[in-house]
């Protein structure tokens, strides 16, 4: 177990795919009763209410899944597949029966989906700062059916730099994602409840769909 009171600063520290591996290996049973519901931490549910908003359809693909925040807050009835690299954090997602299937694995490397797998692409939290960066976002629309929505957020800092920018532009412009949208918001719920320094912190939540 670690202190949920300075896990979100190492987190947002990490600097490669081992130092995630055994902060999330020490985080992932107190993660949602000791990080998410204190703190407020309302992002996932976030993505979710934009997808169902947008009218996002099944099956899903969540991208750096966790616990399965994200899930929880998706009909009963609509079939999602869960990726991440933490084994710990995939084995508390399984507890929620509401997964097809969770497979561990980089969001950095080739996912082992086929083109056009899903209807929906959805990310919560984990492109943000020292986690996942703008070269996953090719795989991310690679798996994506045309029509298909994807609803991504992370820290604003981390989603507005130069490098998503181009990204987002480049797949645009060579016709695969239609224009981004996008809103900024409150990371927490309640300022005061939220980690030590990070009451006011804000999300950048982005969506598109695939072309």
């Amino acid at each position: 177990m670690t202190d949920d009171k300075t896990a979100l600063d190492r987190a947002y520290a990490l600097g490669g795919a081992d130092g995630a591996k055994a902060l999330y290996r020490d985080w992932a049973d107190s993660y949602d009763v000791g990080f998410a519901a204190l703190s407020g931490y309302r992002s996932p549910a976030r993505v979710a209410q934009v997808f169902l908003d947008e009218r996002g359809e099944g099956p899903v693909f969540d991208a750096g899944c966790g616990t399965g925040l994200v899930a929880a807050h998706l009909p009963t009835d609509m079939v999602i597949d869960g990726f991440d690299l933490s084994a710990e954090m995939l084995d508390q997602a399984r507890a929620t029966g509401r997964y097809r299937t969770l497979v561990e694995g980089d969001l950095l490397a080739p996912l082992p989906c086929l083109d056009g797998a899903y209807r929906g692409v959805l990310s919560a939290g984990t492109m943000t700062n020292g986690h996942v960066d703008h070269r996953a976002l090719a795989e991310l629309v690679r798996v994506l059916a045309p029509g298909g929505l994807a609803v991504i957020s992370g820290n604003v800092d981390h989603l507005s730099t130069p490098a998503f920018a181009q990204a987002f532009a480049e797949l645009a412009a060579q016709g695969q994602i239609s224009p981004v949208r996008d809103r900024v918001e409150a990371i927490y719920a309640n300022p005061s409840h939220a980690p030590p320094g990070h009451g006011h912190d804000k999300a950048r939540i982005l969506w598109f769909r695939r072309v």
